[in-house]
């Protein structure tokens, strides 16, 4: 084999949504489509984002809105070229077990234009559409753990939560209220991206990152072993049974082939339209690069597996 190439890709968070890419790396898969891949930590969506338009890294996995926002903001030429997993919950503090005790309620907002905001003003519209009203945003930009705590204490009366915190939560006496997945938004909003410019001048490269990726993908979905081990470690999970109940409650809706999902991106667009006019008439599929993922569909990796 020649010399991999040194590539560098960055995640947004430490918690589920970067856990595939992780596995991706941890189980080999980039070196063996000639690829070697430093995964870097880049504190948060906007934080991917400069990295790729700045070069730090060539990939990166992130959450939608800050990609869409920076694109039709700025002009840059960001693309999708997969999903994600991205599993988020409405959580209710301990004493609200379900969504119709929510009329009034202090619902957490980050109040940073990113997934949780989306998140945040899709659910107050659909909670109106079912007779709630009267809820308050309480803004805070807390991380995840800080989220969880101020949720545990009664500071919120509901929080937009996304595994492993969710497990933690529910330990602690929270309820699960909303699954996104009733609305299509999980497994949906995110997943790799990359500069458009960049794919052109290394396209070879780009099929060989998306090809190990859509492996790494299948081997999260498939090895709840190696999986629960690897999230645990990169997550600094103490207690490997929050890494297992994590998988657990993702894995059985996870996408055999991680294709970018048009629709959550066109909600998602729909949703910023409020604060961001050209959001108004965009194209979702502008936002999209999906044929790495369909030519591997149809040369039938995944089955091969």
């Amino acid at each position: 084999m020649k010399n991999p190439v040194p590539i560098k890709a960055g995640y947004a968070t430490i918690g589920q949504g970067a856990g595939p890419m992780i596995v991706t790396e941890r189980a080999g898969l980039f070196l063996k489509y000639g690829l070697e891949v430093e995964t870097r930590l880049m504190h948060g969506a906007r934080g991917v984002v400069r990295g790729l338009m700045n070069g730090e890294i060539e990939f990166g996995n992130l959450a939608a809105p800050a990609l869409l926002r920076t694109v039709l903001a700025e002009g840059a030429d960001l693309v999708f070229l997969t999903g994600g997993i991205n599993q988020q919950f409405l959580m209710g503090r301990p004493g609200i077990k379900n969504r119709n005790q929510l009329s009034g309620a202090r619902i957490g907002f980050a109040g940073d234009g990113g997934l949780n905001d989306v998140l945040v003003r899709f659910l107050l519209r659909q909670l109106e559409k079912e007779g709630i009203h009267g809820i308050q945003l309480v803004t805070g930009s807390e991380s995840g753990t800080e989220r969880l705590s101020a949720l545990v204490q009664g500071k919120r009366d509901a929080e937009i939560i996304t595994p492993p915190e969710a497990i933690e939560a529910k330990r602690q006496g929270c309820s699960f209220l909303i699954d996104f997945a009733e609305y299509g938004l999980n497994f949906a909003l995110g997943g790799i991206a990359a500069r458009r410019a960049y794919i052109r001048e290394h396209e070879d490269v780009t099929r060989r990152f998306i090809r190990a990726y859509v492996e790494g993908m299948h081997r999260y979905r498939t090895d709840r072993l190696f999986t629960v081990g690897v999230q645990q470690e990169y997550s600094g999970l103490s207690d490997r049974s929050v890494a297992e109940e994590t998988y657990d409650l993702t894995q059985p809706g996870m996408p055999r082939i991680p294709y970018p999902v048009v629709s959550a991106l066109g909600t998602a667009l729909h949703v910023m339209a409020g604060e961001l006019k050209e959001a108004a008439t965009a194209d979702a599929l502008g936002f999209v690069d999906d044929r790495f993922v369909r030519e591997i569909d149809d040369q039938g990796l995944v089955p091969s597996l």
